[in-house]
């Protein structure tokens, strides 16, 4: 037993040797001091910040390197900027000169002019993706940089507080005015879902009781809500087309025989719905719901009409939406969806085809803006969208905008569409940029009567100053960058303090560890046969 336990000592004393020289040789083959965090804590630790130095050093000067690259690019155009200011001047001369004929000063107007043009095309200049020069409202040649924002770029830790900063000068960017804003920039497609126009007297009338209040209600529309939405568009800037779809009463229509063609009065008496309304309206009959609110009580279940199958009223509303859009060769640029909830016609008697309608619309033309799913205001606002997101809960009557779907509180379709898109444009941002209009922009054109011998050199000035102020930046910039680069030799040399291997110390640990190998390796063969001499004996 004495003897499997000296073994055993042999062999640990043998293996351990042998880890320690494989470390060395491992040490020796890298030519590293430290490989591992427990070769030496204290000095692991040390190595590991000064190169997280080392990498903020060298990413500071890439940076002061593409920030030199921008000046020196800013200072190539300053060049250019200079022979067309000069050239500007001696224009300027020669136009003034008395001696100059007319055909002679349209010639130097004319230069003058692609000058400019050529001073703008710098002034939008860009490197890597970053203007060159600041932009100004004033009419100059060349100024003073009016940014607000400014170019800060990191400088060595010394000079942390105090980060380096870049200029951009000014130089000519007129900003033009913007042109009137015209129709057919923006196209809006709102479809209005109700079942009449007016619901009775009380409510003001297109359709009145006596042919006096027809007169009226003819008038109105005529005189009041035509020229109010007209304007409207005219100050959005934006063409729109009105779909008045007409959801009459399932029970009404069973009632009737079929839908009632000429019932659910749109317009006033006198106005044909096909042909009065074709310059920016259409209407649609067909799709149906039920009316909860005039019901007879009375009826019993064999009599009460089928609540029609949400699935049948989206599908009508697509088929009207591909007709009005020529099967989407003629698409809006936005969508809006306006539902009378004026008590006749509820909302939840269609809310749920009006959300399958919409998002067939997201699926199968996602550039046509729709309002926010997630707008609403109003009294719809006291609705939890979470409980009930598709506003079973909305009672008649309420108004506002639920989920993007506008609620009216009365059934005169044109007023109610005009006030649902008001809100939707003072409410969502998405939809409001959806109808902006767009402008055009002219570029300015100055003859050299605009500016006097005095203005371009007072450009000339400028401009002197700027490249002066660029040359001053460059060598802050070269500065810092010869600091840092200092400041890298020194970081270089510390880590390679802390990593490199004492070779020829190395070595020694390398042959002392390798004899320690040998001797434990002849131990353990003299054990081995020490052993095989003590079990012969034995048996």
């Amino acid at each position: 037993m004495e003897s499997l336990s000296l073994s055993r000592s042999v062999v640990n004393n043998l293996n351990s040797a042998f880890e320690k020289h494989a470390k060395i040789n491992r040490h020796l083959q890298t030519g590293k001091r430290v490989l591992d965090p427990a070769d030496d804590v204290g000095e692991a630790s040390k190595l590991g910040k000064t190169k997280l130095d080392l990498i903020k050093n060298r990413n500071i000067q890439s940076n002061l390197q593409n920030s030199l690259s921008l000046l020196q690019a800013q200072d190539g155009m300053y060049s250019t900027i200079g022979d067309i200011l000069s050239r500007s001047s001696e224009l300027k001369t020669l136009f003034s000169s008395p001696v100059s004929g007319d055909q002679a000063k349209v010639a130097y107007n004319e230069e003058f002019q692609e000058l400019q043009h050529e001073l703008r095309a710098i002034a939008k200049s860009k490197w890597n993706g970053i203007s060159l020069f600041s932009t100004q409202d004033s009419r100059t040649l060349f100024g003073p940089s009016v940014d607000t924002e400014d170019m800060l770029q990191q400088s060595s830790d010394k000079a942390a507080d105090a980060p380096l900063k870049l200029s951009r000068w000014g130089i000519y960017q007129f900003e033009p005015g913007v042109t009137e804003p015209t129709l057919l920039n923006k196209k809006l497609l709102a479809i209005t879902i109700t079942d009449e126009s007016e619901g009775n007297a009380g409510f003001k009338p297109y359709r009145g009781m006596d042919d006096d209040e027809d007169i009226a209600a003819k008038e109105r529309f005529e005189n009041e809500e035509l020229p109010s939405w007209n304007n409207f568009l005219e100050e959005l800037g934006v063409e729109a087309e009105i779909a008045v779809i007409v959801a009459e009463s399932v029970w009404t229509a069973e009632s009737n025989g079929g839908i009632d063609a000429d019932g659910g009065e749109v317009v006033p008496v006198g106005y044909n719905e096909t042909t009065d309304l074709e310059p920016f309206a259409q209407v649609f009959r067909g799709m149906g719901r039920e009316d909860f609110s005039l019901k007879p009580s009375d009826l019993d279940s064999s009599t009460k009409p089928n609540m029609p199958d949400p699935n049948d009223q989206a599908d009508f509303l697509w088929s009207k939406f591909n007709e009005i859009t020529n099967n989407g060769e003629n698409l809006p640029d936005a969508l809006g969806l306006f539902v009378d909830n004026s008590g006749s016609l509820y909302f939840n008697e269609i809310n749920q085809a009006l959300f399958s309608f919409i998002d067939r619309v997201k699926t199968n033309y996602p550039e046509i803006i729709l309002p926010s799913d997630n707008l609403i205001t109003g009294d719809a606002a006291a609705v939890d969208i979470d409980t009930d997101p598709e506003g079973e809960t909305i009672d008649p009557r309420d108004t506002g905008i639920f989920r993007g779907i506008s609620l009216a509180g009365a059934e005169d379709w044109i007023n109610q569409s005009e006030i649902a898109l008001r809100s939707l444009v003072d409410n969502d941002p998405d939809f409001q940029t959806a109808l902006e209009p767009e402008v055009t922009f002219e570029d300015p054109t100055y003859d050299l009567s605009s500016y006097s011998i005095s203005d371009l050199n007072g450009f000339l000035d400028s401009l002197i100053e700027a490249r002066a102020e660029n040359a001053s930046e460059q060598q802050r910039i070269l500065s810092e960058m010869g600091e840092l680069q200092q400041k890298q030799v020194g970081l270089e040399e510390a880590v390679g303090a802390s990593e490199d291997l004492d070779v020829s110390a190395a070595m020694g640990v390398f042959h002392r560890t390798k004899d320690q190998v040998d001797l434990n390796a002849q131990l353990v063969s003299a054990a081995k046969e020490m052993e095989n001499i003590l079990y012969t004996d034995f048996l």
